[in-house]
């Protein structure tokens, strides 16, 4: 079974403080077409242990090290400094990052409660993924699995600048997982973040994702 779900630009864009501006909407919204017509690669390497290697023969297998994001940039609409754009990125990789951790990735499992999993969410945007408990979570899964493994984090960044300055982004995401226990699922999340920047971070204010297993 896949769930997707699609928050509307125009609601999600009345949302943000930030891009009041009629000239920046119109901007950020060809920003979010161009982002859509590009995609990253959703392989997954599995690392296997090379028994043939020295030191592996007859050792303890060791715990695999947690997966790390992969975060790139991607397309910049307007003039933005070439150094202002690695901040950027990390920025927003690290917004989706606080994410994948909260609602699927991280935490004690089982578990039922995921009134935490939407942190640097706009108030709407909370609001929409309460509703998406199922997707924007593992709310479907969480009280009958043991534990996630993340085996794929990769995000890339497009940018909006006006003036020099960042006013928008698109964060083009692929997240795979397994899970453990009584339901052993192998779970892809992907889609886009909208995001906009405040005083205090880059925050989400609108997503398009879908979640699903692969094989």
């Amino acid at each position: 079974m896949r769930l997707t779900r699609r928050t509307p630009p125009s609601r999600a864009v009345r949302r943000s403080h930030a891009l009041a501006e009629a000239g920046v909407l119109l901007v950020l919204a060809l920003a979010v077409t161009l982002a859509a017509c590009s995609g990253d690669s959703s392989d997954r390497s599995a690392g296997p242990d090379d028994p043939s290697t020295s030191e592996g023969a007859g050792a303890t297998d060791a715990p695999a090290p947690p997966v790390e994001t992969e975060a790139a940039m991607g397309r910049v609409t307007g003039q933005l400094p070439q150094e202002k754009r690695s901040k950027v990125r990390d920025q927003v990789a690290h917004a989706v990052d606080a994410w994948f951790d909260a609602a699927y990735v991280g935490g004690d499992y089982p578990r039922d409660d995921f009134a935490d999993a939407w942190p640097g969410f706009t108030t709407g945007a909370q609001a929409e993924a309460q509703g998406d408990k199922a997707l924007m979570s593992n709310q479907d899964i969480g009280a009958d699995i043991a534990g996630v493994e993340a085996t794929a984090r990769k995000v890339t960044v497009d940018v909006l600048a006006v003036k020099g300055k960042p006013s928008g982004a698109t964060a083009r995401f692929v997240l795979k997982f397994r899970t453990v226990g009584d339901v052993q699922r192998k779970v892809e999340v992907r889609g886009r973040l909208f995001l906009t920047p405040e005083a205090d971070g880059w925050h989400i204010f609108g997503y398009d994702v879908t979640k699903g297993r692969w094989a």
